[in-house]
């Protein structure tokens, strides 16, 4: 009977020793990041008879707690943590899984410019679509890979894609020469919609000399070329006229809906307000101190326009655009050669437009014609004198850098009373630069701050979860692996699916409660010595047996 006793007891001992073992652990990791406390759960030991005292006791299992530890700031921006549900996840540079997942967010960067645990291992996530992408509208990709925060800006990029999004003021009168007789008639020579203006605007060199007058707005946009020189392009508004509705043969005609639009027929034509968009590309000049035209507008096949002379006094190129009467783009259009070719004749007397279906009587002085694009044109320019561009070694453009094509978006325009509004003018280009600083915002998308000027978001940590946590394989260092006890793997990103939100900045620490493991390891200890003190009795009573 006393030898049941002891075991008993012996189990006894066994599991709480146990017991304070994971205790000791907790206690021992109470300040380690992401560390998750463990508690040993304990069942009985049972055979024979149902009338047994029972066989002792044993350690079932210990459970690990995944609760949320406390997040504390550390001001150093590579800290992340996770605030909710989900691991961080690590490429295992053993090579013995394919990934392994963490709740220890101090991260680094290593000597290639990757974004990596303290041990070296990768962290995981989604790396930016540089094709789909576009300044507004950052794309990641879908598969999960290492994220290289020192691989963009390594190379220059030219600039090739421009997004306007203005309010222009349609409050303004349209725009006059000041040294013109300000007649108030659009058609007359003080209107940027006479043909002498208009000369005037296409030809700042030619024989009718610059437009005398402002811009009615005007902004300025640094683009760069194939080799990362930059230049600075200038973009001037100029209101032209409101151009009534018209039948076709130059009677005004008032039947259009609310948004200006006339019934179909053929040769009808919308009200619509009238603007000139020139831009104008420009170089600093170290000696005088002034920014000077550096280029002139070329075709699509290199040619330059009639109208385009190259050098110092080279012009612009000039769009027309036009507002409906709810202040909403109705479309992009640039002067036509009669073939869609953007050009215009010079007969050294003025411009000469070839004839075509323009009804615009207040604009049928000009002889231009006008052809609608896409909402979308392309600028075309050759920098001729490139004074802050890439040069070759023996000095003036290189083959490629010299030459610009730009897609131009002006679906965010429009046209309403009040104040003409930049809300924002983009491009994609940019020259070489270092990586300076990070910025990691709650949905895990992380913006590198570049030497060059640029602020991109360049990825997205993945986060990933599992059924089972308690199922996952215990790795060290507060890593875990996929098993298959803790099921498949489930990837998503922070915010999205369930997945927690990330904190920048700082670190999720241990979430063990220190006052209650001291308060477990007095109630296990107290179990310990009552099993330690059933074999002292045990053997007492075995000893007053062999006395009798």
């Amino acid at each position: 009977m006393g030898g049941s006793y002891d075991l008993n007891a012996l189990s006894g001992i066994n599991a709480a020793s146990n017991g304070l073992g994971v205790i000791s652990n907790n206690l021992a990791n109470a300040q380690s990041v992401g560390f998750k406390g463990s508690r040993a759960e304990f069942a009985d030991l049972f055979s024979g008879a149902q009338n047994s005292p029972g066989s002792g006791v044993r350690v079932a299992a210990i459970t690990q707690d995944f609760g949320q530890g406390t997040i504390n700031g550390t001001g150093r921006e590579l800290d992340m943590a996770v605030d909710g549900e989900g691991f961080f996840i690590l490429e295992d540079k053993t090579g013995r899984y394919d990934n392994v997942y963490t709740r220890n967010g101090s991260f680094k960067l290593d000597k290639d410019g990757y974004l990596t645990s303290q041990e070296g291992n990768r962290v995981q996530g989604y790396r930016l679509n540089e094709t789909l992408s576009t300044e507004a509208n950052p794309v990641f990709d879908t598969t999960l890979s290492s994220i290289d925060l020192d691989a963009l800006n390594r190379e220059p990029r030219a600039t090739d894609e421009m997004t306007f999004d203005i309010n222009l003021n349609g409050e303004l009168p349209f725009n006059v020469d000041p040294q013109g007789t300000n007649t108030g008639v659009a058609a007359t020579d003080d209107s940027i919609g006479s043909t002498t203006n208009l000369d005037k605007l296409f030809q700042p060199d030619g024989a009718s000399g610059a437009y005398t007058g402002f811009p009615d707005f005007s902004t300025t946009k640094d683009v760069y070329d194939s080799l990362g020189g930059e230049h600075r392009l200038t973009i001037n508004f100029y209101k032209r006229d409101v151009v009534p509705a018209d039948d076709g043969a130059g009677n005004a005609i008032s039947n259009t809906d609310a948004n200006g639009v006339v019934p179909a027929a053929a040769g009808t034509q919308v009200k619509y307000t009238s603007w000139l968009v020139q831009y104008t590309m420009q170089d600093y000049n170290d000696d005088t101190g002034q920014w000077e035209n550096s280029g002139h507008v070329s075709l699509p096949d290199g040619t330059i326009p009639n109208y385009a002379a190259t050098g110092a006094g080279a012009s612009g190129q000039v769009y027309e655009m036009r507002f409906n009467t709810s202040g909403e783009l109705m479309g992009v259009y640039q002067p036509d050669d009669g073939a869609g070719n953007y050009d215009i004749t010079n007969n050294g007397a003025g411009i000469v437009g070839v004839a075509g279906s323009d009804v615009d009587t207040a604009l049928a002085a000009s002889n231009l014609n006008w052809t609608k694009t896409a909402n979308q044109p392309k600028l075309h320019f050759v920098i001729d004198t490139p004074l802050t561009g890439a040069t070759d070694p023996l000095g003036g453009e290189t083959a490629t850098a010299g030459n610009f094509e730009i897609d131009l978006s002006f679906d965010d325009m429009t046209q309403f009373s009040g104040s003409n509004n930049l809300r924002g003018v983009t491009q994609n280009g940019f020259k070489i630069g270092d990586l300076v600083g990070l910025t990691t915002g709650l949905d895990g998308v992380i913006e590198a701050r570049y030497s060059n000027g640029r602020s991109i978001p360049v990825a997205q940590l993945g986060l990933a979860n599992f059924s089972d946590k308690n199922g996952m394989e215990k790795l060290g260092g507060q890593m875990y692996a996929e098993n298959f006890t803790s099921g498949t793997v489930q990837l998503g990103t922070p915010q999205n699916n369930g997945f927690g939100t990330i904190q920048a900045g700082s670190l999720e620490y241990s979430n063990v409660d220190v006052a209650g493991e001291l308060v477990n390891m007095i109630q296990t200890q107290r179990t310990y010595q009552a099993s330690a003190q059933v074999i002292s009795t045990s053997q007492t009573l075995t000893q007053t047996i062999l006395n009798l």
